[in-house]
């Protein structure tokens, strides 16, 4: 999913130092980090799709 960040107080890596992530940063992740819930906003929400779906997606 794509995150935005709308308040401070998230930290992650930034350049390969751990540094606050700036308001409007986004970011690819699989999940809600605990720590961000509430700080960051949802831009995109891939759909999870079973390895099933996929196989027949694929035939």
């Amino acid at each position: 999913m794509k995150l935005r960040v709308t308040t401070r107080g998230c930290y992650g890596r930034v350049d390969d130092e751990i540094a606050e992530l700036p308001i409007g940063h986004e970011f690819i992740a699989k999940e809600i980090p605990p720590a961000f819930v509430g700080r960051v906003i949802i831009l995109e929400q891939e759909e999870s799709k079973t390895e099933s779906e996929k196989k027949k997606k694929d035939k």
